[in-house]
């Protein structure tokens, strides 16, 4: 299987909620995207596609992470989930989702960081991860906001083997660090603060693109969530973080441009 993905790129995200059929109408609704059911054990999950592409996942907290509602996590491509798995827990680390294998899928597993931010680790088979990037309704890019950034990175550069490049055009004033392979972005890193109250402690936000943002933000609010904190210009769009009528936080973003690199491939499924 060619494997567009490198070890330490996020590769897929999921959104791990109570109540998934809600989920399902909010996002189709305000994304556009189109749900197929896939066993899983005994339930369900949710898989998530914008024109046939895969972008994204909806699991059943219950069935998948011991009841937790986890919110939107990211999940890192990793060559050995089990070995990351455990380097995760050496470095300070809670393992929450042991490995598990996922049929037609690969190996995922899920950690909290030490500082409270919740993400996965997935080895790729079958399925090497998102379908989509850049796109509307597709992700386009992973953040931390963190009130410790300074550890967060060191934990992150140890399990994945980033380098680092502190960014001048970050759409806040806030310091924001780039987390790289090679010279490649692939996620970023937020320092909070007390105007970012909702979002205590870490978190990885989830970006998806949108088409227009003021009309997303009407949907949004029509369909039962509620946008907190932008409208932020940034050089890469306008965006605004929102909560789902579940309370979990993601961002929308009217992208300008592609905000995270496609990766190098001869995998045509993967697209801007």
């Amino acid at each position: 299987m060619s494997r567009p993905f490198r070890p330490g790129e996020a590769v897929w995200v999921e959104l791990c909620t109570p109540d998934p059929e809600r989920a399902e109408a909010f996002y189709g609704d305000l994304l556009g995207w189109t749900v197929r059911a896939e066993r899983l054990g005994v339930g369900t999950y949710r898989m998530c596609g914008v024109d046939g592409r895969d972008v994204a996942g909806i699991s059943d907290a219950a069935a998948l992470h011991g009841g937790r509602p986890r919110g939107w996590l990211t999940y890192f491509a990793v060559d050995d989930v089990a070995a990351s798995a455990r380097q995760a827990v050496a470095l300070g680390g809670e393992l929450v989702t042991p490995p598990r294998y996922l049929p037609a899928a690969g190996t995922g597993a899920a950690v909290v960081d030490p500082f409270g931010a919740t993400f996965g680790l997935y080895q790729g088979e079958s399925r090497a991860g998102v379908q989509a990037l850049n796109s509307v309704g597709a992700l386009c890019w992973n953040e931390l906001d963190t009130g410790e950034p300074a550890r967060a990175v060191a934990y992150y550069r140890a399990l994945f083997g980033y380098t680092t490049r502190q960014r001048g055009d970050a759409p806040t004033a806030r310091p924001y660090t780039l987390l790289m392979l090679g010279d490649v972005p692939v996620a970023g890193v937020l320092e909070l603060d007390n105007e970012w109250p909702n979002l205590i402690p870490s978190k990885w936000i989830t970006y998806f693109a949108v088409a227009d943002l003021d009309d997303a933000l009407a949907r949004v609010a029509a369909l039962g969530g509620t946008p907190t904190v932008g409208p932020v210009d940034s050089p890469h769009g306008r965006l605004h973080l929102i909560k789902d009528p579940g309370g979990h936080t993601l961002c929308l973003i009217q992208l300008e441009g592609g905000l995270r690199p496609v990766p190098d491939s001869c995998d045509p499924a993967v697209t801007r």
